[in-house]
């Protein structure tokens, strides 16, 4: 059957092919005008041709009917909704195990305090405020004055409390001050959040026989009855020297990320 198929073809490319050579090598300006329109009837007869032999002799495999595209594209745009839903689920697998592990650790370094784990639910970043909102309230035991902590040190302090919710100052914030001490020297400071930046605050009233270097750690002094004490701040980033000795600064990056702190603990005690 294969054979027949081919002689058929085969005989029909040949004959249309002649017909072709010799209307094209006519000069003369009328047939110029008659091999044209030849040549397209030419070519459409040609092409039903093929169909028709197709069809004689059952030639599925050389055509794909329009209902088989459809059929196939129906099929290939089900599969890719199905990946993306399996996408979709493993994101939100693997932001839920990063949750429950932040939490895990968080837990485990504030082992000895009473805690309130939460995450945040609102941000207000100003040059006026920075505090956050979390899902934490009243009725999960929250009070004004509570130390909230996420993974990598101090976020701030309750403010305010409602039944289902609370309201942290940040220590970025511009109105917060924050009793502090070099770890390595234990000498004391304070910081204090500054305009424009969310992710540095400023260290002052330190004293003249201090030495600093860049990348000393800062911590909670435990003074002023808010934070208790060792609860990581930041790291110098910045050390201002003034004409004056007792006057000169420091500036501190968080260790938190505040524009992307999600999930935090109220320590209770």
């Amino acid at each position: 059957m294969n054979g027949k198929k081919s002689k058929v073809g085969i005989i029909i490319t040949i004959v249309l092919l002649l017909l072709l050579v010799v209307f094209s090598n006519i000069k003369n300006d009328v047939w110029s005008h008659i091999v044209s329109p030849f040549t397209k009837t030419a070519m459409f007869i040609q092409e039903g041709f093929v169909n028709l032999k197709c069809k004689i002799f059952k030639d599925d495999d050389t055509f794909y009917t329009l209902d088989n595209l459809k059929s196939e594209n129906q099929r290939i745009k089900e599969e890719n909704e199905e990946l993306k839903k399996k996408v979709l689920e493993l994101d939100s697998l693997k932001a839920e195990n990063k949750t429950l592990k932040e939490y895990e650790n968080l837990t485990a370094k504030y082992k000895d305090n009473s805690t309130i784990p939460g995450f945040v639910i609102q941000k207000d970043y100003s040059n006026y405020s920075k505090n956050v909102v979390i899902n934490v309230g009243k009725k999960d035991g929250v009070e004004e004055g509570m130390t909230v902590v996420a993974e990598n040190g101090l976020v701030g302090h309750i403010v305010s409390v409602e039944d289902t919710s609370s309201k942290v100052q940040t220590i970025i914030d511009t109105a917060s001050a924050v009793g502090a001490i070099f770890e390595n020297t234990q000498k004391s400071m304070v910081t204090r959040g500054i305009l424009d930046s969310n992710n540095r605050i400023k260290g002052t009233y330190i004293d003249n026989d201090v030495v600093i270097n860049e990348g000393d750690t800062i911590i909670t002094s435990g003074i002023g009855g808010i934070y208790p004490k060792n609860i990581t701040i930041g790291k110098v980033k910045e050390i201002v020297n003034t004409k004056n000795k007792s006057n000169r600064y420091v500036f501190v990056e968080t260790a938190v990320d505040f524009n992307n702190l999600n999930n935090i603990l109220v320590i209770k005690d």
